[in-house]
């Protein structure tokens, strides 16, 4: 005969839904979607009014920390107007400074923020990433002051947005 008081007798015991396990597969689940988001980094988008040259590059910018945009009418960065195109435009080639600085100045506060996310711990390091995006009927000699204005900053690891050619 089973004792009474000990722990032989017991009513029938309750089973209620075990969901530890299950929030353990929710949050592995959770951590792996947003490792996956979080890689693809900033996706890239085209400026209003721009047609980038093709070409046959498979290469995909693994992470884009600024961009610039250089239409026929107006310099964006990160998709802010900066500086009027025709201002690169009447920059003289004779002269030694071949920069904007507005577009300059512009330039300098990203890179000031980059180096205190570096500080912060956000980042490991500056790398000096830009991608520009220009149209694929301006004048190099614009191309060259934009570019002449990033090296300026400290963005000396350039990268342009092209259209992957077909076939």
């Amino acid at each position: 005969m089973p004792k009474k008081r000990g722990r032989y007798v017991k009513g029938p015991k309750r089973e209620g839904l075990q969901i530890t396990s299950m929030m353990d597969m929710f949050t592995i689940i959770l951590v792996f979607l947003l490792k996956q988001f979080s890689a693809e980094g900033k996706i890239l988008t085209n400026a209003d009014n721009l047609v980038l040259p093709n070409s046959s590059s498979k290469k995909k910018p693994k992470d884009v920390t600024l961009q610039i945009a250089v239409t026929n009418d107006m310099i964006l960065v990160d998709n802010a107007p900066v500086v009027p195109t025709q201002i690169m435009r009447d920059i003289p080639q004779e002269n030694m400074d071949q920069s904007d600085p507005k577009l300059v100045q512009t330039l300098a506060e990203n890179f000031a923020q980059e180096e205190e996310m570096v500080r912060l711990g956000a980042l490991n390091k500056v790398e000096g990433k830009v991608v520009i995006q220009v149209d694929k009927n301006m004048e190099f000699d614009v191309l060259y002051k934009v570019m002449n204005s990033c090296g300026k900053v400290g963005y000396n690891n350039m990268n342009f947005a092209v259209m992957e050619r077909e076939g």
